[in-house]
């Protein structure tokens, strides 16, 4: 493609760079054992979806195009992370066009993913590859930012958890230094009372209450 095609107005070819650049500049991360191995963004997003459709019946994906007709493989993305959303297991894969017009509808409706095809697009011989892979990439944008904001969430909760357990940890020494400290005011004015007996019953009786205040009172103070 040279400047010439672009100023000429060629639409095939302005387009496919145009989407060149956007998968280019598409930052998908998968998480899986290999992480040494440098894919394109396009393996990657495949991969993806092959890590989190594995398991599906009459699901199997191996390319944006063929492996997307029968709109199971929309629906298991979608059930994947929401299966609150799709009874998967009533799902026939002979029932293509409602298969997709469901998945569609409910991406939309419920996950906020603008409709970018129609199942007359996708239920055909040979679906354009560069359409789906466009189509999934909201799916995959939404699904991740999803996981972030559940981890985020589960962050916060825990700040909040060990917050409110340091707040009765707090609670519970100022209740036990105002105790202490009101043991002590009274254990000085006692001390400060005291008179030293002469007889040594006195003395006995005054030894045996010094000995309880020292190993009875005062350790768990």
């Amino acid at each position: 493609m040279g400047c010439h095609d672009i100023v000429d107005g060629n639409h095939r070819l302005t387009l496919g760079l145009i989407w060149t650049i956007i998968l280019r500049f598409q930052d998908i991360i998968v998480d899986c054992d290999d992480n040494k191995e440098k894919r394109s963004a396009k393996d990657a997003l495949l991969l993806w979806c092959q890590m989190k459709t594995a398991g599906y019946p009459n699901v199997n994906i191996r390319n944006f195009s063929t492996s997307w007709r029968d709109g199971m493989a929309f629906n298991a993305l979608i059930h994947k992370h929401r299966p609150d959303l799709i009874d998967f297991d009533k799902l026939k894969k002979s029932n293509a066009h409602h298969n997709l017009q469901d998945a569609f509808n409910l991406a939309e409706q419920h996950l906020g993913i603008t409709k970018l095809l129609d199942p007359e697009d996708i239920s055909v011989d040979q679906p354009d590859d560069k359409s789906v892979i466009t189509y999934v990439v909201t799916y995959y944008h939404y699904f991740s930012k999803m996981k972030a904001l559940k981890v985020e969430g589960k962050r916060i909760g825990k700040v909040l958890e060990n917050a409110i357990e340091t707040e009765k940890m707090v609670e519970k020494y100022e209740s036990l230094a105002s105790d202490l400290l009101e043991w002590i005011e009274q254990t000085i004015i006692i001390l400060n009372n005291r008179k030293f007996a002469n007889a040594l019953l006195g003395v006995q009786q005054q030894l045996q209450a010094f000995n309880t205040y020292r190993t009875a009172e005062k350790p768990p103070k």
